[in-house]
């Protein structure tokens, strides 16, 4: 039977009740705050991540997980007699970890010729919990002993499958180039709104615009969300960065409409979170398989 370890970072947004039963490696990311450390969920949590920050919020010069972390968990791997590790990524190759899990895996191999652990890394093009979905899928098959070759097939699958609706505004980095917010990256064409909607899948973003002077956003917004949840399948993610009074009213809407609840409505992570609000949600699907559905 193969022994997979499963590894990604706290970036992925996943909150701990969903974790609890899988052996998942959640590194903590670091920030760098007007040049002093900190780590997310040992120094601070998501809910008092702005307690930490000072004003102006630009004073965030970095954020990073040091390759050293990376190593010491693939030789805690190799000891503990798994045959491969598998590092689920969230944003993009431009993002600091996928470069210091590279450097890792050159170091690995450098000190440990003779060593067979297999090491893998996917790029779910994507962040906050619809990489913890995928997360989730990836530690449920290494789980059931799963061949790392048919968890790679299905992991990279559902990555390329999923979708997320989002405020433009409230995305921090943009999956082309992480210096560069949404905001910037995105050329807005025809009738603008301050607040348009991105349809995220496959690090391509897609504005869904609200007509401007109609103050039914809302109504729009779940449109959007309905719309994407019948074209998507089978998995799928929808992020909602707003107030807990209209993503709670979002979740029931589309629970109405879709027959099953979401996965869960979760505060976002700190890296999700920067460029948000205090109070932002995520609403978070997934499709449940055929099965299940026959089952209830």
């Amino acid at each position: 039977m193969s022994k997979t370890m499963i590894i990604t970072d706290t970036c992925c947004d996943l909150p701990a009740g969903l974790v609890d039963c899988y052996d998942v490696e959640i590194l903590s990311t670091t920030f760098n705050i007007d040049d002093k450390f900190f780590n997310e969920g040992i120094d601070f949590t998501c809910e008092n991540f702005y307690e930490i920050l000072p004003a102006p919020k630009g004073k965030i010069k970095s954020v990073s997980i040091p390759a050293a972390i990376y190593l010491d968990r693939f030789k805690n791997a190799h000891a503990c007699g798994f045959d491969s590790v598998i590092v689920i990524m969230t944003g993009s190759v431009a993002f600091p970890m996928h470069r210091t899990v590279e450097e890792a895996i050159e170091l690995y191999k450098t000190q440990n010729p003779t060593s067979d652990l297999r090491i893998e890394t996917v790029d779910t093009k994507c962040f906050s919990m619809c990489a913890g979905l995928v997360v989730i899928e990836a530690a449920k098959l290494a789980q059931e002993g799963t061949d790392v070759d048919e968890i790679l097939t299905q992991i990279n699958h559902s990555c390329s499958q999923m979708t997320m609706l989002v405020d433009a505004f409230n995305i921090p980095f943009s999956f082309l180039d992480s210096s560069r917010p949404w905001k910037k990256y995105i050329q807005f064409t025809g009738s603008y709104h301050p607040f348009p909607t991105l349809k995220i899948n496959s690090e391509k973003a897609i504005e869904l615009p609200i007509v401007k002077g109609d103050h039914s956003a809302f109504d729009q917004f779940y449109a959007y969300c309905i719309e994407s949840l019948r074209e998507t399948k089978p998995d799928y993610a929808i992020g909602y960065a707003s107030r807990k009074k209209e993503a709670r009213a979002i979740a029931m809407l589309l629970e109405e409409e879709l027959g099953y609840t979401p996965v869960t409505l979760y505060k976002l992570g700190a890296i999700s979170a920067y460029g948000a609000s205090k109070a932002a949600i995520t609403l978070c699907f997934k499709a449940p398989s055929i099965e299940e559905q026959l089952r209830k």
